[in-house]
């Protein structure tokens, strides 16, 4: 029996990444007093950082500029990272697909080391054959494009519209979740074969 690859996407699909996310915006936006659940009914419905800095703070091009600069520098320090937490039921879910699948991580995070060792500290790292990410470098496509033996009966798995266009684009299967970064109604606009509230409830039926 030939397996199939599973290509998943990190951040909001295999792990949940709420937190770090609205506590560092907390942190570089002191004045916010939006509550974690306004903050993702927000960035849910596709309300980037910059439109909620202008619209809701009064922000202007210099200061978000300064912003996503902080950002982007603090998004992976350690102590951030550590505010990460699987996705329930994931490593159950893992378990059960390495039967009959080739099991990948992509991600567009900046720092390969920093991905291995999370998935290390978080027990994930000995499912996947390969880990993937972008270094900010290199798209997702292009990585994933280089898989060997990547067909029409694989898939990719994630929480955004991009990696619904990124499978789409490579002729993949593709299956939205709904645990991470995009509400239901964002994603059907990608037209995902399937969309799920966790990657833990995909399975692959042969």
């Amino acid at each position: 029996m030939n397996m199939i690859n599973l290509i998943f996407d990190l951040d909001g699909t295999l792990i949940d990444s709420r937190q770090r996310l609205y506590r560092l915006f907390q942190r570089l936006v002191p004045e916010s007093k939006l509550s974690f659940e306004s903050y993702w009914e927000l960035k849910r419905d596709q309300v980037s950082n910059e439109t909620i800095l202008a619209s809701e703070f009064g922000y202007d091009a210099v200061a978000i500029k300064y912003f996503l600069a902080n950002w982007m520098y603090l998004i992976e320090e350690p102590d951030y990272l550590a505010l990460d937490t699987l996705i329930p039921c994931i490593q159950d879910s893992l378990d059960k697909l390495r039967e009959d699948a080739i099991i990948h991580v992509c991600t567009a995070r900046q720092h390969r080391t920093l991905v291995v060792g999370q998935l290390s500290r978080l027990g994930l790292l000995g499912y996947f054959d390969s880990v993937m990410v972008t270094e900010q470098r290199r798209s997702k496509e292009e990585l994933i494009a280089n898989l060997p033996n990547l067909g029409p009966g694989d898939w990719i798995i994630g929480d955004t519209g991009k990696d619904i266009q990124v499978g789409q684009a490579l002729g993949l299967n593709t299956c939205a979740v709904l645990s991470g970064f995009m509400n239901e109604e964002r994603l059907k606009a990608y037209n995902p074969q399937l969309i799920l509230q966790t990657a833990a409830d995909f399975y692959v039926s042969l």
